[in-house]
């Protein structure tokens, strides 16, 4: 199956209603959060703890944004262009309101409070950190390129996709190994966290503006034409 192809975007969606489904049923994969709770209480503790917790660490949005802010004046002072703060803060602003409004929509409490109830209180459905994995590290390696030109021979378009790709999966592997997310609250982000990738890539809000592009070639342009005028 393709990345991007509807088939793909098809099973994503798919895997979020499933996943939902099942959360508000009880079905199998929630008692199978409970399984994972009690291992990982039971295995993951001391200095295992501390250095999955590191990964897990990826999706946090207060450290990833230490790294977007000086990316992006760089990018800004380099290009000339304030598109790159302004994307950024766009990006991230929309990203944290679709959080919000997904974890309203089926208040959940963490596994650390040892008990799993839904439309009371918390809001762990569905994990936020791991949808920060897949799209603030691309905005990251998007400003990378931007701020350092020659990071794009090693950067291209594609391994930038799958760099936060991956860092988004790990993320949410992490995130319920040291049981801080449902197994259950990991696999809907790790279904949605792919297509709002796809979306940032089909919209790509830091590409350089065609205008800039059309006004820099326009003196060729004028060139062009007053030679011809010569010539006549």
């Amino acid at each position: 199956m393709k990345w991007g192809s509807r088939s793909w975007c098809a099973s994503l969606a798919a895997v979020m209603v499933l996943v939902t489904a099942d959360v508000l049923l009880d079905g199998p994969l929630r008692h199978l959060d409970h399984v994972v709770h009690d291992w990982s209480d039971a295995h993951i503790q001391g200095r295992r703890l501390a250095a999955v917790d590191v990964f897990a660490a990826l999706g946090q949005r207060g450290h990833l944004a230490r790294i977007i802010v000086p990316l992006s004046i760089i990018a800004a002072m380099r290009t000339r262009s304030v598109r790159y703060p302004l994307a950024s803060v766009l990006i991230v602003g929309v990203l944290s309101l679709l959080q919000v409004l997904l974890k309203a929509a089926i208040p959940r409490t963490f596994p650390i409070s040892g008990t799993d109830v839904l439309f009371v209180r918390g809001d762990a459905y569905p994990s936020g950190h791991t949808l920060n994995g897949f799209v603030l590290v691309w905005i990251i390696l998007q400003l990378t390129v931007v701020a350092f030109p020659a990071s794009s021979r090693a950067l291209h378009p594609r391994r930038r996709r799958d760099i936060a790709a991956v860092t988004g999966t790990v993320t949410a592997m992490a995130l319920t190994v040291v049981d801080k997310h449902w197994l259950t609250d990991c696999l809907f982000s790790l279904a949605l966290g792919p297509l709002l990738l796809q979306g940032l890539l089909i919209l790509d809000p830091f590409a350089a503006r065609r205008g800039r592009e059309r006004s820099d070639n326009l003196p060729a342009d004028r060139t062009r034409r007053a030679w011809r005028g010569l010539a006549r």
